[in-house]
């Protein structure tokens, strides 16, 4: 107790702040504390006894593992086996925002660092398609794949390539502050425009690439909109569990929907967990700025 007084009156706090700062604490521990209660329901709830759960939704009883199992052969969808709606789920949420952010920030660079006709009015497109909702262009996305031979194919994923998206506002503004003298030196030592993006600018990049990665995988992760539509026979995990819903509502497996959903949240709990400072922190941009 002492020490903890000592530590306030270091701090040179006045009570009133002492108090207001003791409050923002216990809302911040609120606040963490309800999100854990969900992933702890959610995980418990996935072994429990279906009887049990249909009786008393809410209520306590012996957990069983079992559950968990079963999972993987009762969930299916389209004639997909849970497995295979993973591996579709790995497929798109890694390699999509992967080619996403790679291309983007490619064509970020050139608009920032060369000048060329039309490079200005590239960056307004862009900040006008992210700021403008542009509704109903489900229906135009549909004709394309369509025409294109690509609906219900993994070529779907080469959508991904289009460049214009917010994260190209992330990476214009870093190549803008980011100096040009690291390119002069390394022309001075023979190097083209591509070896000086790849072996000098896209180094430089590589924490806030990674920060955007991280984040676009866990909305492709978690997206189940898209593949519902444009990829009927090649369902990801979300469309399963999505598909199993209604199912689980009038079968009474509400049990099995829960551990559906929790083994679907580890992938994202185990990338918080590693990979948090990455998540959390602001990316920082180092070097030589002009």
């Amino acid at each position: 107790m002492r020490t903890l007084t000592h530590y306030w009156k270091s701090r040179h706090l006045s009570v009133s702040e002492i108090i207001l700062r003791c409050i923002a604490f216990l809302l911040f521990i609120a606040v963490a504390a309800s999100y854990l209660y969900l992933i702890f329901w959610c995980f418990y709830s996935g072994m429990r006894n279906a009887d049990d759960f249909a009786q008393n939704p809410f209520g306590f009883s012996v957990p069983q593992i079992s559950n968990y199992w079963e999972v993987f052969s009762a969930i299916e969808s389209n004639g997909t086996s849970f497995f295979g709606m993973i591996g579709n789920s790995l497929f798109f949420s890694f390699l999509g925002p992967f080619l996403c952010i790679f291309v983007t920030c490619q064509f970020a660079y050139a608009a920032a660092k060369y000048r060329f006709p039309g490079n200005k009015l590239l960056y307004i497109i862009v900040l006008g398609v992210t700021i403008l909702p542009l509704y109903g262009t489900s229906n135009g996305m549909y004709k394309l794949l369509y025409n294109l031979g690509w609906m219900n194919t993994y070529w779907m994923i080469l959508t991904s390539l289009g460049g214009f998206n917010i994260y190209f506002l992330f990476f214009y503004a870093f190549f803008q502050s980011l100096s040009w003298t690291y390119a002069e030196a390394a022309q001075v030592d023979g190097a083209n425009p591509w070896q000086i993006f790849y072996r000098v600018m896209l180094p430089q990049a590589i924490p806030m690439f990674g920060s955007l990665f991280l984040m676009c995988w866990i909305t492709e992760w978690n997206s189940y909109a898209s593949a519902l539509i444009y990829l009927p026979n090649l369902p990801t995990l979300a469309v399963g569990i999505y598909n199993f819903k209604t199912l689980a509502i009038y079968s009474g497996r509400m049990d099995l929907l829960y551990a559906a959903c929790a083994i679907s949240m580890l992938p994202p709990l185990l990338l918080f967990a590693f990979c948090n400072k990455t998540l959390m922190s602001n990316v920082s941009i180092g070097g030589i700025k002009e």
